[in-house]
């Protein structure tokens, strides 16, 4: 077989690990895109140049594109879709159902967020969305899907993963018998087990095992080994009690999706097993109060009955559903209210929680105490629990370990291992990948990750005995396959 269909790394790559996209060019005339996605973080926003990537003309990426697959709905994979639909283009978009039903809600408070910058740092608005969902299309996971030019042969086939509620790896089959190329595309791996939505071990079963010619991977925690559930509760839950041991409160600033959720299921669970004194409870997250209604509006069989790596945790749907609940629980609906809850907090003499939007520190609701007087007061502490990309304030004020106040100095700042959604380590990784038949593996992209993950993953390839093109592609590098 002759191969000489392309692959075009757009984002996600060179280093980067945010803004997720790539175009695959199926010859002899159909393409697709897999991803568009927001780039966050200064540094990663912007070039070296100082050009604003997520300002890029969408020309280059959606001329002649018939589809676009989406992996999952996390903004950095999804977030530029509207652009294409801004600038005239008519792509079908293709989604599983829950993923969509996420995604809808995400852009359209990314939209609402823009409206409040200065008309220059707008990508899109409401109606970009609108347009953009009226080109959504629901595919059922392990069906092949049409794609590409009519009678072109060409299918994808989204394979869930357990990354995230909705995540999905996608193989994209091309040719014909005679010329065949089979494309597999990871998107964010997910863990054996995971929190809410279940693992990959929940699916692997129905993996197809046609062998994979191409693997379009990421490598974003390569270099990190994987921490228990377990030690991430007991890492959660003893980084709030040294807080109160130290006379003041935790601020958990958190991604609006899967991780605010998680979280809720986790103090939960330890307030029913008396692991967690009473306290008061402050969610200060719009967008993810919304996202928690699509959570509790699922088909509770979508909802695994794990707990982490608990199996059969919750004995009835009825136990299932009520993960979410919390006891002295009070939710901050205006963002006047969300002042006034910083300055009351600043200096509580109670026991609480504050979990804020914004997980990077650098937009939500979290903003308002990081900026207010809660931070102000040395004994409270921020306590984060994503990763924080080069470039944004969150990782900063993980590098310095304190809030700035004057000359001195202000609530500490504390990093909680353990939380993440991404697959970790290379036995971890390995576990994944080969359940999928790599037989005839001819080329790997790496992508999605640091150059010291990509390296060390091209590196664990060799040893592992893979014969084939491993390919680290810059930003925009073309690659044949």
């Amino acid at each position: 077989m002759k191969a000489s269909n392309e692959i075009e790394s757009l984002g996600g790559d060179g280093g980067l690990v945010t803004g997720s996209c790539h175009k695959l060019k199926i010859k002899p005339d159909s393409d697709v895109v897999i991803d568009y996605g927001l780039f966050q973080g200064r540094k990663e926003e912007r070039s070296d140049r100082g050009e604003r990537r997520n300002f890029t003309p969408t020309k280059d990426i959606a001329h002649g594109v018939t589809h676009i697959l989406v992996t999952h709905s996390h903004i950095d994979h999804t977030g530029l879709l509207p652009k294409i639909f801004r600038a005239g283009f008519t792509p079908k978009i293709l989604a599983t159902e829950t993923t969509a039903v996420f995604m809808e809600t995400m852009l359209y408070n990314s939209a609402k967020i823009q409206s409040h910058e200065n008309i220059q740092n707008r990508l899109y608005d409401e109606f970009d969305v609108n347009k953009s969902l009226r080109h959504l299309y629901i595919v059922d996971p392990f069906t092949e899907i049409p794609i590409g030019q009519k009678h072109s042969n060409n299918t994808a086939e989204f394979l869930p993963n357990g990354h995230v509620m909705g995540a999905n790896s996608i193989i994209v089959r091309t040719g014909d018998k005679e010329q065949k190329q089979n494309i597999l595309f990871t998107g964010d791996m997910g863990k054996p087990q995971q929190s809410l939505c279940g693992g990959y071990l929940d699916q692997v079963s129905k993996y197809p095992g046609d062998p994979i010619n191409v693997l379009v991977v990421e490598s974003t925690n390569f270099n990190k080994e994987p921490i228990t559930f377990s030690e991430k509760r007991t890492n959660l839950l003893n980084g709030i009690k040294n807080v109160w041991k130290n006379g003041g409160n935790p601020l958990l600033p958190t991604l609006s999706f899967h991780r605010l959720q998680e979280i809720m299921e986790m103090i939960h669970n330890s307030q029913e097993d008396h692991l967690l004194e009473d306290c008061q409870i402050f969610i200060d997250a719009p967008l993810g109060i919304s996202l928690l209604d699509n959570f509790k509006e699922l088909n509770i069989d979508q909802l695994s009955l794990d707990y982490g790596d608990i199996q059969n945790y919750y004995q009835s749907k009825k136990a299932s559903k009520a993960r979410f609940n919390l006891k002295n629980v009070t939710v901050i609906d205006s963002h006047e209210e969300s002042l006034i809850n910083d300055e009351y907090l600043a200096d509580y003499s109670g026991r609480c929680i504050i979990i804020a939007s914004g997980g990077m520190g650098e937009h939500g609701r979290a903003v308002n105490y990081l900026r207010g007087k809660f931070c102000q007061n040395p004994k409270n502490a921020i306590l984060f629990t994503c990763h924080q990309v080069d470039g944004t304030k969150g990782a900063a004020m993980v590098h310095y370990e304190n809030i700035p106040k004057g000359k001195s100095k202000g609530a500490r700042v504390i990093k909680i291992e353990g939380f993440t959604s991404h697959i970790s380590g290379p036995t971890e990784t390995f576990d994944f990948l080969e359940r999928f038949n790599l037989d005839k593996l001819s080329t790997v992209i790496i992508t999605h990750g640091k150059d010291t993950a990509r390296k060390a993953m091209a590196g664990e390839f060799q040893r592992r005995g893979y014969d084939c093109n491993i390919v680290l592609p810059n930003l925009n590098q073309k690659v044949t396959i």
